[in-house]
């Protein structure tokens, strides 16, 4: 009897150890169960941002170039040898400055030649001017003599073959001084002319020597001692940085908002700097871009350098007082409408905006209010969003 009771206690063990493990196992597959998904649609997550008032400045971002206010691009103007460079890259010239000789040797022997010329045409002149008041004096005396004896003859007193030979006298001396005063004339052209030869060939010789057009500084050399100069190839770039100028292509499609006289920012010895949209080229390039300039004052230009790039932001108006959203709440509708998804209670519910202005990733809207939940973005995209909706705010 004892050994059966022990049986039955063994058996009694197993059957509470059986029941034990099972009662284990419920409880973890009813922890398993309550960790499944449950049946029905999620909450769908989204980012939202609150709707505030505020103001907003419509504007035009472009890449501009920092460029002087002059550049000059010196070539020569006739074809020498580069004799002398009395500058280089980086040097500060000033107006009349001589930066370039070049060799004007050949040309100052043609003046020498050309002064020589003139010389001996004066002293011919010269010579010939006394000629010509010597004659003067002779013509005169005959032409008084060949007077008194045509009196003579008339009158019977003389021979009338004596009066013709004085009047051919007489003819014979205006002949000379006729030759002579032709011959003054002659010299005198000839003189003008070479002064005028001779000028031309200074003209030249000032060529040989390349000047500064302004005060600026020498930023490009392109020759060097001995290299050839041509008219049309360029020997030195000056740049008059007395004042700097911003630079930047616009688009076609941006003429019809951008015009000269508006506003310009840009950032400049980390401050916002703001200047006017000075001036705009006539006509576009090939690009179909028009070229539009903004001159700086003093204070603007300091740290820039020339070539440099500078952002620049063209104010085309402000809106004030405006509820001021993210562009990328906006989704276009039918009809060229706008919408955005807004959360109460949390459910969606979208509405029609009316978009009075945007700049960059901001956009003043009518048609809502302020400390709205809009939507900004969603996790799988706004395909998913549609009024009614429940959403879930992701923190």
């Amino acid at each position: 009897m004892k050994k059966l009771s022990r049986n039955k206690i063994v058996v009694l063990i197993i059957l509470a150890a059986i029941v034990l493990f099972g009662i284990a196992l419920i409880k973890r597959k009813e922890h398993k169960l309550a960790g499944a998904p449950k049946y029905g649609m999620r909450p769908i997550p989204v980012r939202v941002i609150t709707s505030k008032l505020g103001n907003l400045a419509e504007k035009i971002d472009y890449l501009a170039v920092v460029e002087p206010v002059r550049i000059a691009n010196l070539s020569a103007r006739l074809t020498a040898t580069v004799d002398k460079l009395l500058c280089d890259e980086g040097y500060a010239v000033n107006i009349g400055d001589t930066l370039i000789e070049l060799d004007g040797r050949e040309i100052k022997n043609d003046i020498a030649a050309v002064r020589a010329d003139i010389a001996q045409a004066q002293s011919e002149l010269s010579a010939n001017k006394a000629t010509v008041t010597s004659l003067k004096n002779s013509a005169a005396y005959w032409n008084r003599e060949a007077q008194r004896d045509k009196t003579l003859a008339d009158k019977g007193d003389i021979a009338g073959a004596t009066a013709d030979a004085t009047a051919d006298k007489a003819n014979e001396f205006e002949g000379k001084l006729d030759t002579a005063e032709h011959k003054s004339s002659a010299l005198e052209h000839l003189i003008d002319s070479l002064e005028n030869r001779k000028a031309q060939f200074e003209t030249r010789l000032s060529y040989c020597t390349i000047k500064s057009p302004y005060n600026g500084l020498v930023t490009q050399r392109f020759v060097d001692p001995g290299d050839m100069a041509s008219p049309g190839k360029k020997l030195l770039a000056v740049e008059d940085r007395s004042q700097l100028k911003l630079t930047f292509d616009i688009p076609q499609q941006d003429l019809s908002k951008v015009q000269e006289g508006l506003s310009v920012q840009f950032i400049s010895n980390g401050k916002m700097q703001e200047a006017e949209l000075t001036h705009m080229y006539p006509s576009l390039d090939k690009a179909r871009m028009l070229r539009a300039e903004v001159f700086l004052s003093d204070n603007q230009i300091d740290n820039l350098k020339c070539g440099q790039y500078l952002a620049v932001s063209v104010l085309l108006n402000e809106i004030k007082d405006a509820v001021i959203v993210p562009s990328s709440c906006l989704i276009e509708g039918p009809e060229h409408f706008n919408y955005v998804f807004i959360i109460k209670a949390g459910v969606l519910t979208y509405h029609k905006v009316k978009v009075l202005g945007s700049s960059a990733d901001k956009a003043a809207v009518e048609g809502i209010g302020t400390n709205e939940k809009i939507v900004t973005n969603t996790f799988l995209g706004w395909a998913t969003l549609s009024a009614g909706k429940k959403a879930e705010i992701i923190k």
